[in-house]
């Protein structure tokens, strides 16, 4: 019983220590600018999902110009790191960060994130970029965040996978987006890292992390999201429903999430590494197959393939579009 209360000391001095030295880099993080845009990519323990992941990542246009953070969360599969070495010679620029032990599990998934943002603010030249390891981006991902950023400076965060909290229809229009608010998700986002420093590192804290439920209802107390949602995308999702930014997403989706099983969703794929990637290329890309895949109707609806070879002009516009909001089913 000691040596376990030792560790959980050690890890939670560690843990305060980490999360006060991100809050205070990045309140000052307008102080500094690099040279290039950070993408953070937290992963765990769905090795296949994260070379698939990196796969695409390597393929978008303007990788070259971009310095990919890898953030294995503590208690990851060693295959993560092996996947990694095999993708170093691709990637022009990256690193993996260690992330401190969380030593609250409620809120474990949402500190790696949260810390990653803060200190990805610090560092970036304007952007960061969050691509988790279930998220399959395409060709023109970046792009697109670039240029809808551009266009709408003032934006909470663009998002550009298929906005699946409001039952939203789009045209088959790569050069269109529209604005909306309440229903963020961590699906392919992009912030502005002045963003990052304003809004979100005031709720990045010991309080909120080591006791999230009581954190929500004292500082949003006229939120709509549910107190059933406490995690790093429902602070999100409540920090943006309070302030007058919107959020955009695409017309057409440049990314989609594919992890139909996961840290809270059951199911997966058996055998060594490399048999688990060959058959999840066998499945993440072909609707069909991911739907006859997935253990529930929900999972299935929320990893749905889309096409990553669609490229926008530079005539990126925005559209006017009636949203209906959804229930507050997911998010993530």
């Amino acid at each position: 019983m000691l040596p376990a209360m030792l560790h959980w000391t050690s890890d939670r001095w560690r843990f305060r220590y980490a999360v006060g030295l991100a809050a205070r880099a990045a309140l000052a993080a307008h102080r500094r600018g690099q040279e290039r845009d950070i993408v953070l990519v937290p992963c765990w323990r769905r090795a296949e999902m994260l070379w698939h992941c990196l796969d695409n990542l390597c393929n978008a246009d303007g990788i070259e110009s971009l310095h990919i953070v890898i953030r294995p969360d503590s208690g990851f599969d060693p295959d993560i790191l092996a996947v990694i070495r095999s993708f170093a010679p691709r990637l022009p620029s990256h690193e993996i960060q260690p992330t401190p032990r969380c030593p609250y599990r409620r809120t474990k998934l949402s500190a790696n994130i949260l810390l990653g943002y803060l200190q990805a603010a610090t560092r970036a030249r304007r952007y960061v970029y969050l691509i988790e390891e279930d998220i399959m981006i395409g060709r023109d991902f970046f792009r697109w965040h670039t240029a809808v950023q551009a266009q709408r400076p003032g934006l909470f965060c663009s998002i550009a996978v298929r906005n699946h909290n409001r039952a939203v229809q789009t045209p088959d229009d790569p050069d269109g987006y529209y604005l909306s608010s309440g229903d963020y998700c961590s699906w392919g986002v992009c912030f502005d890292r002045s963003v990052i420093g304003a809004l979100l590192t005031p709720h990045v804290n010991l309080k909120y992390l080591s006791r999230p439920k009581s954190y929500l209802r004292r500082h949003f107390q006229h939120s709509q999201v549910s107190l059933g949602f406490v995690e790093q995308a429902s602070l999100l999702r409540r920090i943006q429903e309070g302030c007058a930014l919107p959020i955009a997403y695409p017309a057409v989706p440049r990314a989609f999430h594919a992890g139909f099983y996961g840290r809270n969703r059951p199911g997966g794929i058996a055998g060594q590494l490399d048999e688990r990637v060959r058959r999840l290329d066998q499945l993440i890309y072909d609707r069909a197959a991911m739907r006859a895949a997935a253990l529930s109707e929900r999972y299935a609806a929320d990893s749905d393939p889309v096409r990553l070879d669609v490229v926008g002009s530079a005539r990126i516009r925005q559209l006017q579009l009636g949203c209906g909001l959804r229930s507050e089913r997911c998010i993530t």
